[in-house]
């Protein structure tokens, strides 16, 4: 099985960091779990409701719904673990307070670089990731529909999606002992076509110089960084071609567990994500997200302002702007 590796998250007292080569989309499963559909219907009616994200109720204890996602993750040969976040322990560790919430990123480069050569900005929802959680006393786990990640980028029907779904929940039925619906992350995907909530901007340099003063930025900061992707390397890995597009996820535990306590959900898009990458006629851009916290995870705008000037005061460093 290929190698994975684990980070702390992002502040500095804790000390593993991860470099990864660009490992994106999960492959698919063939899971001999049978899970519960009762319970599954049961907790699905009053669970977290976010547009685009699929969220079931687990029958086990947090510890042993991680441990059982985990395991069936790293059990495939297919899939390469990235890393992990424990927000949970980030809080702790900068004073403050939040339930059980982690999240794990993973993927297998054959699917999901079709998705990026198609639309290369997809990649700054790439690795894929799936969430488990305590909210109000009861586990969650949740993860990015496929159908988010087709209207948010506009992606049309590229053929690795359906093997992306079907993989996608059936790593959640085996963590939740839950059987999971097909259509359950459909809730709100629409509002993301037209309004994606990506701010991107172009570089006055080439990707390598303009990633440079990115990551100088941030190691100029109380931020650090969680994870670096390098999809184009991933891609190629497996024999495919993908123009040079990098993600960086970093953030500060101080400005990002307060958006967890008003919405738990808000995890799976935290840390914060930056991606550099070239266009076809070779110019550079930078990308992140904008207004989605807000949007998605129905926190207040006010409440975003110091973590959304940061996060600009990167892109406008990295771009040169």
């Amino acid at each position: 099985m290929s190698s994975s590796v684990s980070t702390g998250f992002i502040h500095r007292s804790f000390p593993l960091r991860a470099t990864v080569m660009a490992l994106t989309l999960v492959s698919a499963l063939v899971l001999s779990a049978g899970p519960s559909s009762a319970a599954g219907a049961s907790s699905r009616a009053d669970a977290p409701h976010v547009p685009g994200m699929v969220i079931v109720e687990s029958d086990q204890g947090f510890e042993s719904t991680w441990a059982a996602l985990i395991g069936v993750l790293e059990a495939n040969p297919n899939i390469n673990v990235i890393g992990t976040v424990d927000h949970g322990a980030a809080a702790t560790s900068a004073g403050l307070e939040l339930a059980n919430n982690r999240v794990v990123f993973f993927g297998n480069p054959q699917l999901g670089t079709p998705l990026m050569q198609v639309n290369q900005a997809v990649g700054i929802d790439l690795p894929q990731k799936i969430q488990v959680f305590t909210d109000v006393g009861r586990v969650w786990v949740g993860f990015n529909d496929t159908t988010y990640l087709q209207s948010r980028h506009q992606l049309g029907d590229v053929a690795t999606l359906d093997v992306i779904a079907g993989a996608l929940r059936n790593l959640t039925s085996a963590a939740t002992a839950t059987e999971v619906d097909g259509d359950d992350g459909t809730y709100g995907v629409e509002r993301f076509a037209n309004k994606p909530g990506l701010f991107t901007v172009p570089s006055n340099a080439d990707v390598d110089t303009t990633w440079a003063r990115l990551l100088a930025a941030i190691e100029a900061s109380p931020a650090n960084v969680a994870l670096m992707v390098d999809h184009q390397a991933g891609a190629a890995s497996v024999g495919l071609d993908l123009r040079p597009t990098r993600l960086v996820v970093f953030g500060n535990p101080r400005l990002g567990t307060p958006l967890m306590q008003k919405s738990a959900t808000a995890g799976i898009d935290l840390p914060v994500k930056i991606l550099v990458w070239e266009a076809e006629d070779g110019q550079t851009y930078v990308s992140t997200n904008n207004e989605r916290l807000a949007r998605r995870h129905r926190i207040p705008a006010p409440q975003l302002e110091t973590i959304s000037g940061a996060v600009s005061n990167f892109v406008n460093v990295a771009s040169g702007s």
